[in-house]
């Protein structure tokens, strides 16, 4: 249904959410939902909102996962974002392209900056939210210099590196 709102929630949301019918369509990725079954955190609630269909499982695109996977390199959040993030982003991505008004909602950072730069919008469970996107370069704290992989040593020195903000 084009035109309708979609809801794509991360495990915080799943797990702060009230599941009932309503006008707008709330998904969420089979990776999310193992993070909350097999975590013991709300098994039986989550199932009976999957088995009621309040919430819809979504198995992203291969296009849409390579197009997520990209820009979260773009960004530098890449090595911040679970195998569960990724999928959930592809999947959102997908209702996107698929003309629905999408907001993933999480309290993850990195999600939100990487959902930001793809176009989505974002809502958090329990904090603010990401105002505007950014990239991160990694930088050595002893002599400065800047990679734009993350590396956890410097290659020239041997420093340790920091994940800071890319200017512009």
């Amino acid at each position: 249904m084009e035109g309708r709102r979609v809801f794509v929630l991360d495990t915080t949301a799943m797990l702060s959410a009230q599941f009932e019918p309503g006008p707008a369509e709330v998904v969420t990725v089979q990776e999310v939902v193992d993070e909350v079954l097999y975590g013991g955190l709300a098994p039986q609630r989550i199932s009976t909102a999957l088995s009621t269909q309040a919430i819809k499982l979504k198995r992203p695109s291969k296009s849409s996962l390579e197009k997520v996977r990209q820009t979260a390199r773009e960004t530098g959040d890449l090595p911040r974002l679970s195998k569960a993030d990724l999928n959930l982003l592809a999947a959102a991505y997908d209702e996107l392209v698929g003309g629905r008004d999408v907001v993933v909602v999480s309290d993850d950072y990195s999600l939100q900056n990487t959902a930001l730069r793809l176009g989505l919008k974002v809502m958090g469970v329990g904090r603010n939210v990401v105002r505007e996107v950014r990239e991160w370069i990694y930088r050595c704290l002893v002599c400065g210099i800047t990679y734009s992989t993350p590396l956890t040593r410097c290659v020239v020195c041997g420093g340790e590196t920091d994940r800071v903000v890319k200017k512009t």
